[in-house]
């Protein structure tokens, strides 16, 4: 990240504050930090309220700042002014979610709105432009690509799975003798000839319309047929997805992460979200570019503790690390960190860790099998041990990412 700091005495960048809405951005733009904050607020009339059209876009031209500030909400609103601000040679930044609320009310502006959060942002900028690590880090495009792609195909697998379910009950009173077949998860991959012949009357498929023609329901509704369509249409969506994601994957520069990946038995959906999050792993390095790990006196050892400050932040990323919040005698933590990854983990090690028939069989399985049996066998509740499990697993993955990575 550029900062302020880097030019010379008398070019003053100008920094866009904006706040994504629907239709539209807010925006404070400021040449310089005001030294009275609340009172440029009730004072400033010159907010801009761009709308998403020809005009609004000529607008932001004429502006033509030089970086811009904003919050990573609203992602679908947020693409169009990102993808306008890079073509016009602006440089964006985005702050964490959490951060904005405390930072407005440091700055003196207790009432949120639209034209206090674009001030506040454009002040950030000004205050932290030198600390990298007081934004978002911004992520490679074809990881922001994998992200998208990752989320249309959650929301395909979900709506298939409501369909799915609408199909099965109707059938109870209109075709009871296949209401009970079952729909495996690769129906979305490839769907099975049972939803072709629900979804196309015209196919002719003598095991089931053999069944149809004795049965004793009510016949097929053109709201079966509908449904059953959505769901093999659906399923050629997810089949182009992960197509697109396994171009993504073979990429050379993420090679070392997949054989990682592959190690451990994650599937595709496991990798791509995992890539998402960990790439590049560098990025939770410290100052030197090494895994960073410190010695400092523990709180409550008293004790020389080694703080491998690296694996820690993976950990915090990938949801298997839970946040502190403590208060007086109040001790309470919180989860923290990516859901998503949370139950790609948890699908992972419900399949390949904890089962003896199909569990991973090699090195790394065997040891995490290992763990998980001695704590099940310990008598501590079952969530607590599959923690356990996902938290050893991480480490040993970013391990071995360090070893590949050097």
């Amino acid at each position: 990240m550029r900062s302020f700091y880097n030019y010379t005495y008398f070019y003053m960048p100008k920094v866009l504050g904006f706040d994504v809405c629907r239709g539209k951005i807010v925006c404070c733009l400021l040449d310089k930090r005001p030294q009275k904050v609340s009172k440029y607020y009730l004072e400033n009339n010159k907010y801009y309220h761009i709308e998403n059209n020809q005009s609004g876009v000529e607008l932001l031209k004429v502006l033509s700042p030089d970086f811009a500030v904003g919050e990573p909400t609203g992602i679908k609103y947020l693409k169009f002014w990102e993808k306008w601000l890079a073509k016009i040679g602006c440089e964006v930044s985005l702050i964490p979610n959490q951060a904005l609320p405390s930072y407005r009310q440091f700055l003196g502006l207790p009432d949120k709105d639209d034209e206090a959060d674009a001030l506040a942002l454009a002040c950030y900028w000004f205050d932290y432009s030198d600390n990298p690590r007081k934004f978002v880090s911004r992520k490679d495009s074809d990881i922001n690509v994998l992200r998208e792609l990752i989320f249309r195909r959650i929301f395909h697998e979900e709506s298939a799975t409501k369909y799915i379910n609408v199909v099965h009950q109707d059938l109870g009173y209109e075709f009871p003798e296949v209401s009970t077949v079952k729909s495996p998860r690769r129906i979305l991959k490839s769907p099975a000839v049972f939803w072709r012949w629900l979804a196309d009357p015209e196919i002719e498929l003598s095991r089931y319309d053999d069944l149809y023609a004795d049965s004793c329901g009510f016949g097929l509704s053109v709201f079966t047929e509908f449904n059953a369509d959505i769901v093999c249409r659906l399923g050629e969506h997810c089949k182009i997805i992960e197509q697109q994601i396994d171009r993504i994957l073979l990429k050379n520069k993420f090679t070392e992460y997949i054989e990682v990946f592959e190690e451990f038995g994650f599937g595709l959906p496991h990798q791509a979200i995992l890539l998402s999050q960990l790439y590049p792993l560098e990025r939770f390095y410290g100052p030197d570019g090494k895994p960073e790990v410190i010695y400092s006196v523990g709180k409550n050892s008293g004790k020389l503790t080694k703080k491998p400050l690296s694996l820690r932040r993976v950990r915090k990323i990938l949801g298997v690390a839970p946040t502190r919040d403590w208060s007086g005698g109040k001790r309470r933590h919180k989860k923290g960190g990516s859901d998503l990854c949370r139950l790609s983990l948890w699908q992972w090690s419900f399949v390949r860790i904890e089962p003896e028939r199909s569990r991973l069989k090699n090195e790394v399985g065997d040891y995490l099998h290992g763990i998980y049996l001695s704590e099940k066998q310990s008598g501590k509740p079952i969530a607590k041990v599959r923690r356990k499990v996902w938290a050893k697993a991480v480490e040993i993955m970013f391990n071995k990412l360090v070893d590949a990575l050097r």
